[in-house]
């Protein structure tokens, strides 16, 4: 991790202008100007976006020419979920299977990184470790085949709720693309170890920034999806996190999420620019 003057990426729903559940607001040609002209050096892409943006008459040819021109890299790519279902949902695991090849297809396009994935179901959802863990070795496996790394990105309210619970997983597969999404937002919500983090530092692929409020209002999914705030803009230890990363030995892109009513709302170029200062000036104070 550079200390202070590292490229920035910006994750894809800072930017979309919508909610998760909705079409982006703003178009790909649109994100990739504004996050450029804010400072980011790499955007995060969905893969049902990349189908989005074919499907509105684009070409892959169109979607590298844009990014080309805004010297802008497509760095990250998600969202993996339900491939720790098995022959017993064949419903999750066609809705697994259309993900992947959404995800496949960007990777073989743009040569993200990385790919975040998870699993959003509640724990009973989720089979017995030692099934889990064969299911996401393979999940990796396939990633590999495509040149991506795994980021586990464990949320508080799932069947892999923590950092603990992401370390075990990626620790039993013993792959060597398999490793943690260490989200800022998850981080704080969930049970924050720093003896864990320390301990599995060289397997944290992405160190996503984002902040809220001391007080969750409603559910933690709505509060992850609807109430982000920029960094610094909020109740998180963002300096500290960013300190222990820092010296347990993290290297690992800084990627910026924000989500929140507020901040869809705003001109993508306005939303690119106060992701992009607002976490610029939390680094700054972590590492001066």
């Amino acid at each position: 991790m550079a200390h202070g003057s590292e490229p920035l990426v910006c994750s894809h729903f800072t930017l979309t202008g919508s909610t998760s559940l909705e079409r982006p607001r703003f178009g790909f040609a649109e994100r990739v100007a504004a996050a450029a002209a804010a400072g980011f050096s790499g955007i995060g892409l969905l893969g049902f976006d990349h189908q989005l943006a074919l499907h509105a008459g684009l070409t892959d040819l169109d979607l590298t020419g844009i990014l080309f021109d805004h010297d802008v890299e497509l760095a990250e790519v998600e969202f993996l979920m339900d491939w720790s279902a098995g022959p017993e949902e064949p419903e999750r695991v066609a809705a697994a299977r259309i993900l992947e090849d959404q995800v496949w297809a960007v990777a073989d396009v743009f040569g993200p990184r990385v790919v975040s994935v998870g699993e959003v179901g509640p724990p009973e959802q989720l089979p017995p470790f030692d099934l889990l863990a064969e299911r996401f070795g393979a999940l990796c496996d396939r990633a590999a085949a495509h040149g991506l790394l795994v980021a586990l990105e464990f949320l508080p309210w799932s069947g892999i709720p923590d950092i603990a619970a992401a370390a075990a997983l990626v620790e039993a597969v013993g792959r060597a693309n398999a490793g943690i999404n260490l989200d800022a937002w998850h981080w704080f919500r969930g049970n924050p170890s720093a003896e864990v983090l320390r301990a599995v530092a060289d397997r944290i692929f992405v160190l996503q920034l984002d902040d809220a409020d001391r007080t969750v209002v409603g559910s933690l999914p709505e509060d992850t999806t609807l109430r982000r705030r920029c960094p610094g803009e909020g109740s998180f230890d963002l300096v500290g996190l960013l300190m222990l990363a820092r010296d347990a030995g993290v290297d690992a892109p800084i990627s910026v999420e924000v989500m929140s009513t507020e901040h869809y709302a705003l001109p993508v170029e306005e939303a690119a620019r106060r992701a992009y200062t607002a976490t610029r000036a939390v680094i700054d104070r972590a590492w001066h």
